[in-house]
């Protein structure tokens, strides 16, 4: 632990060893496999996991809210009504507690799966799953999955194009590919239980990196589609639009930004959700890309899930022609 910095601006840094003791007093438990994965985050109201948590740097960042830093200002952030002062008084009463003085962090580091061991069992498991053929599959958990699919909008020929699978897990039973141009980078899985969707929707196989990841074709030409989750891209390719990717979350991160910038894309297009979060993604995109095309969704349309085809074609219609107006200029 570094030393504490007492002046203007007041300053407190900690390492890996104390994120993960004040996540274990607080209930986050770390995963004594990893040193990176995803938490609710408790500064907002989250029901998918979308706090990314890295012992090895000793800091943390939520996709969700934006809240970031270190141990202590998890714990500052946990205590608002704590001074500075008693916010490192508090952290250090956490570090001393019964219940993480024994938690050996050095053991928890060499315990950590190589990226590439991680990368081959998730590649085992997805591709040693059955193909699914959506049309005519008759098994029961096929064919509920399905009517769950076709009940959210979604059609036979998009589930087979993206080589959707059956887990046959009840919680998360359909499986999607991570591809980034092609190239296998994981799997996701969704859950259909109304209930376990309160809690969480999505589960990613372990060691996957979103902020490495851009989900779906980009670079083939001068614009790109950009758009928050894997259902938000399902939905566009549906309706005959490939040229499109997912960022897994509304702010993109400066991996996926040198990405498609290496890529030669001119032109992005964002689709991110029509709502507080998705307008201040778009706003960052248009700080870091210089031709930059909100999609003209509808009032009352807040993702493309919720896009019938009729809407879309209405909304890129009028997307695609402001599009064309900014290439020609």
């Amino acid at each position: 632990m570094q030393k504490v910095k007492v002046g203007k601006p007041f300053t407190f840094r900690c390492g890996g060893e104390e994120l993960a003791k004040v996540l274990t007093y607080y209930g986050y438990i770390p995963d004594a496999c990893s040193t990176e994965y995803k938490i609710v985050c408790p500064f907002h109201n989250d029901l998918n996991p979308s706090m990314i948590v890295n012992l090895t740097e000793g800091n943390y960042y939520c996709f969700g809210c934006g809240k970031s830093g270190d141990a202590y200002t998890f714990v500052r952030e946990l205590n608002p009504k704590l001074n500075d002062l008693q916010s490192v008084q508090k952290l250090f009463k956490i570090l001393n507690s019964n219940k993480v003085k024994k938690l050996d962090f050095s053991k928890r580091v060499k315990m950590r799966k190589p990226n590439d061991e991680l990368y081959d069992i998730s590649w085992d498991y997805y591709y040693g799953l059955s193909k699914i053929n959506w049309s005519e599959n008759k098994f029961d958990e096929v064919v509920q999955t399905r009517k769950y699919m076709l009940d959210r909008g979604f059609n036979i020929d998009v589930l087979n194009k993206c080589e959707a699978k059956v887990t046959f897990n009840k919680s998360y039973p359909i499986i999607f590919p991570m591809l980034d141009n092609g190239t296998f980078k994981g799997w996701v899985c969704r859950t259909t239980s109304p209930e376990i969707e309160e809690k969480r929707k999505y589960l990613y196989n372990e060691g996957f990196s979103r902020r490495d990841t851009l989900v779906g074709n980009y670079g083939k030409k001068d614009y790109v589609i950009i758009v928050e989750g894997y259902m938000d891209r399902l939905k566009f390719i549906q309706y005959g639009e490939e040229n499109v990717v997912a960022i897994l979350g509304w702010k993109m991160s400066k991996e996926q930004e040198i990405k498609l910038k290496k890529s030669g894309v001119k032109y992005i297009i964002s689709a991110l959700d029509n709502d507080e979060c998705g307008r201040k993604g778009t706003n960052y995109l248009r700080s870091i890309f210089n031709n930059v095309i909100r999609f003209s969704y509808i009032k009352n349309i807040k993702d493309p899930g919720q896009m019938s085809k009729g809407l879309f074609n209405k909304m890129y219609k009028k997307t695609m022609s402001r599009y064309k107006i900014k290439h020609k200029s």
